[in-house]
């Protein structure tokens, strides 16, 4: 009689027929030798065949394909050949030009992983799943963490690790990114079309996720803080974000950096996420309420199209003025800039302003074409500014973001709880104003007024 294994001819031996029973109804070894259809029967090695997938050999009943008769007497079976050539030769496995085999596959151990006469899959693999054979020598990487990888939920350690064995570390079966992009192929398109591509990207993913498991969002190494401070350690951003006298809250919670840029890549410099000014409006459209204290106003002005817009505004730079990760400076500014309606002059107190605007506005007493603020020649920025007790500053008059005014004047300023109106007007040549702190005074460049005695409502121009 003769079975085909791989379309080779070979010789059935069946040895196993004929049971003795012992007085405890259990059956013992055969007795003697007996030809019969198959080793496997309801009384002996019921086992082999109870598998979802039967090994070819085993399904065909050629055990003797792997196996022969030593001894009859004991019934006594070993492998036809070593258990290396028992695999090998129906199985061939390439490990030419692979930089990294399986140890069990150098080892020439395959019924390590495999189970020589079947199992739940094609493959024979010991386990219910890929991840439990792996896990019979590897440490579980998903062990106690609250993100998985969709593979290795599924315990598809197969998905990114060849079995045998492969050109690529870990037995990967693609190196770096390309890896990955095998499966995130949204990623992968959005990468292949966005103008500004995150330098970690470029590189390898799993500088910032990991593979198997995390206990962070998308499997992230680390919360966003840390892990975006891990590689830019060294910019100022991380001490800004971490140690500013001044915090910027949006940087230092939940998504962190995340709020305003995006991890991979996108069309805007930075990757930020949008415009910077339609980042920030996200939180500051509205009041923000710090403490029990402390409420940051609102600033939804800057969005009014009919608002006379500051420069950086206008431009969309809030970072013009702010520190966006952080300050050691209130506001967030990024230079001084005076907080009190008077200020003794000093000119590095208005450092912030002057980054832009021409120190000269307040250093000339006198101008022709510095600053149109003037009667004259008489700069009136200098007449305001330039005191040594109480000097205006920049914001008694000027709104900082935005306002219905040319030239951002305010309407009204803030003076202890008043709102004080200054009923600005301009003219083809000049303008006047009526503030709470004197009667109304005009200017004129073309042709000045003359203020022989100048008074406020009080009798003395403070």
């Amino acid at each position: 009689m003769k079975n085909y294994v791989n379309n080779r001819a070979v010789p059935i031996l069946i040895f196993t027929a004929f049971f003795s029973v012992s007085s405890y109804g259990q059956t013992t070894k055969p007795s003697r030798v007996m030809p019969m259809p198959s080793c496997v029967t309801s009384q002996c090695h019921a086992e082999v065949k109870e598998y979802k997938v039967v090994h070819g050999p085993v399904n065909v009943n050629a055990c003797d394909a792997c196996h022969k008769l030593v001894d009859p007497k004991e019934h006594k079976f070993e492998l036809s050949r070593d258990k290396t050539a028992t695999c090998t030769f129906c199985h061939q496995v390439d490990t030419s030009n692979k930089a990294v085999v399986h140890k069990p596959v150098t080892q020439g151990d395959c019924l390590a992983c495999h189970n020589p006469h079947g199992g739940n899959t094609a493959k024979f693999t010991r386990g219910n799943t890929m991840k439990e054979l792996c896990n019979r020598c590897h440490q579980d990487l998903t062990l106690n963490k609250k993100m998985i990888h969709g593979p290795a939920a599924a315990g598809a350690c197969d998905s990114c690790h060849q079995a045998h064995a492969s050109p690529n570390p870990k037995l990967l079966v693609a190196q770096g990114r390309d890896l990955c992009l095998t499966c995130h192929t949204e990623m992968k398109n959005q990468m292949a079309n966005v103008k500004f591509t995150h330098k970690a990207v470029q590189q390898d993913c799993t500088n910032c996720h990991d593979p198997h498991a995390s206990n962070f969002p998308k499997q992230t190494k680390q919360a966003p803080l840390d892990l975006c401070t891990s590689c830019h350690e060294h910019d100022k951003i991380k001490r800004d974000a971490t140690e500013a006298t001044f915090k910027h809250s949006i940087v230092t919670k939940d998504n962190a950096c995340l709020n305003c840029h995006t991890a991979h890549g996108g069309d805007l410099p930075k990757l930020m996420r949008t415009d910077p000014l339609k980042v920030c409006m996200k939180c500051h459209n509205q009041p923000i309420q710090v403490n029990k204290e402390k409420t940051v106003a609102a600033v939804s002005e800057v969005l009014d199209p009919a608002m006379s817009k500051h420069g950086p505004i206008r431009e969309g730079n809030c970072g013009g003025c702010h520190n966006v990760h952080g300050s050691d400076i209130a506001k967030l500014l990024v230079k001084s800039y005076p907080a009190t309606f008077y200020q003794p002059f000093a000119l590095e107190k208005y450092d912030l302003c002057f980054t832009c605007h021409d120190k000269q506005l307040v250093l000339q007493q006198k101008t022709e074409g510095l600053t149109g603020f003037r009667n004259g020649a008489e700069n009136l920025h200098f007449v305001h500014v330039n005191k040594n007790d109480r000097g205006r500053s920049c914001r008694a008059c000027h709104e900082t973001h935005a306002s219905d005014q040319d030239l951002h004047v305010r309407d009204a300023v803030p003076f202890g709880n008043w709102q004080m109106p200054i009923n600005f007007k301009r003219t083809t040549s000049g303008g006047s104003c009526a503030p709470g702190c004197h009667k109304e005074l005009s200017y004129d460049r073309a042709n000045p007024l003359i203020y022989t005695a100048p008074t406020t409502q009080q009798g003395k121009l403070p």
